[in-house]
């Protein structure tokens, strides 16, 4: 049953819109996304980020008193998202200019690309900081508190 769901889900995504498509259309294709993807990327963000505080914590790697992370970017993250999202839509309206033609896969590839490539970024901090802390753990690596 949830692997269902979630094949539905992800052909719902990803679905190719059918043609001819307007402005509005195209717009409208990506908005009824961005709640979606917000979520996703939100979620993992979330997680991530308490990964991240947790290993740099286990590190060692921070003077008293010193941030993990600016708390600016934690607040403008969320919003520098959904510009580069809005940037979706806006590359496919372009591209339908620009080439004169129908690019029917273009807005699924976008949002599979752009989804990625948001997930990727999201999961870096405590991808690094893992394998950083993992390493300290196993001898590999040692860190030498400042002075």
């Amino acid at each position: 049953m949830r692997v269902v769901w979630i094949q539905r889900f992800y052909q719902w995504m990803f679905s190719v819109p059918g043609e001819p498509r307007s402005l509005l259309g195209i717009i409208g294709w990506w908005e009824l996304r961005r709640i979606p993807y917000n979520i996703i990327v939100g979620s993992v963000g979330v997680c991530s980020l308490v990964l991240f505080f947790v290993f740099i914590t286990h590190c060692d790697v921070l003077e008293p008193g010193e941030d993990a992370e600016e708390p600016i970017v934690i607040i403008l993250a969320p919003f520098l998202i959904n510009v580069c999202y809005t940037g979706g839509w806006f590359v496919e309206i372009v591209s339908r200019f620009i080439l004169r033609e129908r690019v029917e896969r273009l807005g699924p590839l976008l949002l599979k690309l752009g989804l990625g490539f948001s997930l990727l970024v999201a999961l870096l901090p405590s991808v690094y900081w893992g394998f950083y802390w993992l390493l300290l753990s196993m001898h590999i690596i040692h860190h030498t508190p400042k002075a």
